[in-house]
């Protein structure tokens, strides 16, 4: 726990410097001073750390060189801005943490550092998360990795950023603790924010925070597991919270709706099934354009296409594909590239697990035969969750029905929103509906959806009667239904805190887990495999799940820096 602590401190630190520079710089290109908040600068750190650990490992691993070079960029940032502005925001902190809400915060940062020191690490994470960060540590990046094991060709830029903060040349142990690091910055920033909810007559961001608080619940086992889902979900939550703050509070502000359409391309490189949020871009584009604001323009698009560049040149390096497993866009042939017969048993093994009918064979199952297949292998309070997100199409349509009986404005920034994200929820049904790969939209919809409906319930009065009682109705049935979903986590939640409280964690977090494992010979290299099941962890390293995969590979060369490529030729 007390590494945790120390750990998160030091990302603090690094990440406010890296968002405070880099608003710098931005202002100085734009000619003109950005605002900023003390949250918006950390979670700007986070994103542009993790590009430039992207950058870096196409050219050397990610370790002690790269934090020594993020140091030099935190001294610079010190050294630009004057002693007055740092002295202004410790000021904040102290006036923050040293008074009764003070109390609250500390409290819930060491109750997340507790969680993050132990618990239930993912079983994805020991399948293949934890290599990946490995792979991150040693190599940066090599040829052909996913001939290795597929899943190390799903790119999250996540394992980036949980490498460049592992420390594992400093500590001896690989930490992974960025995912709690995300959970409790957006904790703090949703509980500072939702202080104020009485005092507003526009809530869609306050039920926003409170979608973010929900998912802390749903996933407080898995603060101590640098899993891509936990952070693109967190990370996704909190765009459309500050889109609908931006809307709220200051609409007119085209550079933070820019600058948010940048950060969901941020989202994208986390997991590919958040793309449809770059959709966002339409409105800042069309603003930019309308004004004339042409210069301004390219560097919003420059900024995108930087944050997007080293992610998709990575994907080509480690699959062969630009876009892995998607088969459609083939546009290289390099002796590294993964065959394309795999890439469309590996895509289509994705959506027949997630739809719940484990046999690839079952790819084109129509729709209307694989879903009540589907629903009935869901828990009933993953079903309640689902109906909720049913019932906020009702209430939306309600809600757009009134709007236009009444002649009232719309506001096409919002529909622009809710349209993203339903667009979002039907990618996810569509595609591969795991409930924790769409978790942030199903959370995210009926919440704007009841933010809106409050905006409406405090601003008109005298409205309609029967629009007033058909919506509280729906909003009440949304609340009744949405409870066992809730329930289950808070005391999934207790119970694992009881079981946890007496672990040894308290100084040093918890490793990787691992198994027993068998050594195969590549080429004269060791490529470890498990004995039994799939869980590689971290510390035999390289590793594979399946030992078929070691026997339909090769080195391209004589070690493991020059890559991997199939023995199986197109």
């Amino acid at each position: 726990m007390l590494s945790v602590l120390f750990n998160w401190l030091y990302i603090f630190i690094i990440t406010f410097l890296i968002g405070l520079g880099f608003f710098r710089l931005l202002s100085v290109l734009l000619k003109r001073q950005l605002s900023f908040s003390f949250f918006s600068l950390i979670l700007c750190g986070v994103a542009v750390t993790t590009v430039y650990a992207q950058i870096l490992s196409l050219f050397c691993k990610i370790g002690l060189l790269a934090n020594l070079l993020l140091v030099v960029f935190g001294i610079v940032t010190l050294i630009i801005y004057p002693r007055s502005f740092y002295r202004q925001y410790l000021e904040k902190l102290k006036n923050t943490f040293f008074c009764w809400n003070g109390l609250l915060y500390i409290g819930l940062i060491l109750f997340i550092a507790l969680c993050t020191s132990r618990g239930t690490i993912h079983t994805d994470t020991s399948l293949y998360h934890a290599q990946a960060v490995r792979w991150y540590e040693e190599y940066g990046v090599v040829k052909g990795l996913g001939n290795l094991q597929w899943h190390f060709a799903y790119n999250s830029s996540y394992f980036a950023f949980a490498a460049l903060f592992s420390l594992k040349f400093l500590c001896g142990q690989s930490l992974h603790c960025t995912t709690g690091f995300i959970a409790i910055v957006l904790i703090l920033w949703s509980v500072h924010r939702l202080r104020g909810f009485f005092t507003r007559t526009r809530h869609m961001t306050d039920m926003c925070c409170v979608g973010i608080l929900f998912y802390a619940l749903v996933n407080l086992t898995g603060c101590i597991s640098p899993a891509s889902d936990y952070a693109t979900m967190y990370m996704a939550l909190y765009l459309i919270a500050r889109w609908c703050e931006t809307i709220e509070h200051d609409p007119g502000n085209v550079d933070t709706f820019a600058l948010l359409s940048v950060f969901s391309v941020y989202v994208m490189t986390l997991k590919l099934s958040t793309g449809l949020l770059v959709l966002l871009v339409i409105f800042p584009l069309v603003c930019l354009i309308r004004s004339g604001r042409t210069k301004d323009t390219f560097i919003y698009l420059a900024l995108g296409l930087l944050t997007a560049v080293p992610f998709l040149t990575r994907n080509v390096i480690i699959s062969g594909w630009l876009l892995y497993p998607f088969a459609a866009i083939d546009l290289f042939q390099f002796d590294w590239k993964i065959p394309v017969r795999y890439v469309n048993i590996d895509s289509s093994t994705i959506k027949v697990w997630a739809r719940c009918l484990y046999d690839p064979n079952l790819i084109d199952m129509p729709f209307c035969e694989w879903l009540p297949v589907w629903w009935e292998a869901q828990e009933r309070y993953s079903q309640m969750l689902i109906l909720t997100n049913i019932l906020t199409f009702i209430l939306d349509g309600a809600l757009l029905l009134h709007r236009i009986a009444a002649k009232a404005k719309l506001c096409w920034n919002t529909i622009l929103l809710n349209l993203c994200t339903f667009m979002c929820l039907a990618a996810w049904l569509l595609l591969a509906p795991f409930i924790r790969y769409g978790l942030a939209f199903l959370l995210a919809a009926p919440m704007i959806s009841v933010g809106m409906w409050l905006e409406t319930w405090h601003k008109e009065r005298g409205t309609d009667s029967f629009y007033k009682l058909f919506s509280g109705c729906v909003v009440f049935v949304m609340f009744f239904v949405l409870t066992p979903y809730w329930d289950h986590y808070f005391v999934d939640d207790v119970v694992f805190i009881k079981q946890n409280l007496t672990q040894p964690y308290y100084i040093c977090q918890k490793n990787y887990d691992t198994s027993p494992m068998e050594e195969y010979d590549m080429n004269g290299t060791t490529i470890y495999c498990p004995k039994e099941g799939q869980i590689t962890g971290y510390d035999y390293f390289p590793a594979s799940s399946y030992d078929y995969m070691i026997h339909t590979t090769e080195l391209r060369g004589n070690s493991l820096k020059d890559g991997f490529r199939s023995l199986e030729r197109e």
